[in-house]
């Protein structure tokens, strides 16, 4: 199993979940030290690890982890695509410089790695791509960079079951609402009673959970989903109300 941005907050307790599961789990990151720390971590909790360092933006950093990971394990089963980028800007602030690299991380990334791992799962005749998304890719969203990132990485998760058709590998997306992460701002903690019926804020184990559940048999079937959590937040609410004063 392979996990882009695995030295992120989300991260740590997707790593936590999957290493008690017993899943030997490669740790790749764009901050190496970030990565060999979750990989250290994963090792303290008893589970198999590497880290290795990769830029998601870049087709030759990807290429390089493509032939590290193969000479050192042969392949991959699982592709976790977690790294992301939130950048805080309405389409007022933003340049097309700021605008790139969010859909270069978001977007750009999954794509890369998955045209990269994805030809090894089809050919062994198993594997899960899953990509982190959000519940801004299904939503209005304040921060038009990362809607649309994840709105494509839905779309893109949705067409490539064309490639992997007969194949057994299975893409899905997870749509987190808020994790409790440091990525997350108080100001959207403090709506969360109100506008998720749940009340509750997402705890990382959670979605590490889900995930070990779609390695599952039981889960076979799922494929080309945008499956959330969210404590229901979507489905009744909207979720920020925040507009750029420059627009009201």
């Amino acid at each position: 199993m392979l996990i882009t941005g695995a030295g992120g907050g989300m991260s740590a307790g997707i790593n936590e979940i999957l290493a008690r599961a017993g899943h030997t789990i490669i740790c790749t990151d764009v901050n190496l030290a970030a990565a060999e720390a979750a990989s250290k971590k994963i090792k303290g909790l008893g589970g198999q690890s590497a880290a290795y360092p990769v830029d998601v933006t870049s087709e030759v950093s990807v290429v390089g982890l493509v032939a590290a990971v193969e000479r050192d394990f042969g392949g991959i089963d699982v592709l976790v695509n977690a790294a992301g980028l939130l950048d805080r800007k309405y389409l007022v602030d933003h340049d097309e410089s700021s605008f790139d690299k969010v859909i270069g991380v978001n977007l750009n990334g999954p794509f890369r790695m998955i045209r990269h791992f994805g030809p090894g799962m089809a050919e062994q005749g198993w594997g899960r791509v899953i990509n982190i998304s959000s519940i801004a890719g299904t939503t209005g969203y304040p921060y038009p960079s990362y809607a649309a990132s994840k709105a494509g990485l839905s779309n893109l998760t949705r067409s490539l079951l064309l490639d992997f058709w007969g194949t057994g590998v299975t893409v899905n997306n997870v749509c987190p609402g808020v994790v409790d992460t440091a990525m997350v701002i108080q100001a959207v903690r403090d709506q969360v009673k109100e506008k998720v019926p749940t009340e509750n804020i997402v705890d990382p184990k959670e979605i590490g959970s889900f995930i070990e559940f779609l390695l599952g048999e039981a889960a076979k079937n799922i494929n080309g989903a945008d499956l959330m959590i969210d404590g229901g937040a979507t489905q009744v609410f909207r979720l920020f109300d925040d507009r750029p004063e420059s627009f009201r």
